[in-house]
């Protein structure tokens, strides 16, 4: 689904909401929902929900789960490296999640998420903040909020 086709399901008056706060071209909105980055999916959404969880869970969840699939269905027959752990940090590990551990329950490629993280990609997708969220038991208002107030 196009990103528009979407934003008029929260309000007919979208264009004319948006464009009173940036130019029309800055939000993705002929882009599909799949690629629409998360801090112009987020700056549209904000001004026009009610609900923005709801509204989020919408728009992404078919979106995170479907990639999400195709990230497990990648990851079968690669050989996890299983190190054998201490006593101690068995025990801590159940405090410390590690960038690995987050971008592997998010289902987001280890590669791509390391990307973000240092910069030399411009930005999360929708969906991809969306997975970080539930993955963390997160809400996602607050997700969003964190990444792009």
């Amino acid at each position: 689904m196009k990103f528009e086709k979407f934003l008029k399901t929260l309000n007919k008056e979208f264009e004319a909401i948006l464009s009173d706060k940036k130019p029309l071209e800055s939000f993705q909105l002929n882009s599909d929902l799949s690629v629409v980055k998360g801090r112009n999916f987020y700056n549209a959404v904000k001004l026009l929900s009610n609900d923005f969880d709801k509204d989020c869970e919408n728009a992404l969840s078919e979106i995170a789960n479907t990639a999400h699939k195709k990230y497990l269905a990648k990851q079968k027959g690669k050989v996890k490296n299983n190190k054998k752990l201490n006593t101690y940090q068995k025990f801590i590990t159940q405090f410390v999640s590690s960038q690995a551990e987050v971008s592997e329950k998010a289902g987001i490629e280890n590669t791509r998420f390391t990307k973000v993280l240092n910069q030399t990609a411009d930005d999360f997708y929708a969906h991809e903040v969306f997975s970080i969220a539930k993955s963390q038991n997160m809400k996602l208002i607050d997700a969003f909020e964190q990444l792009y107030e």
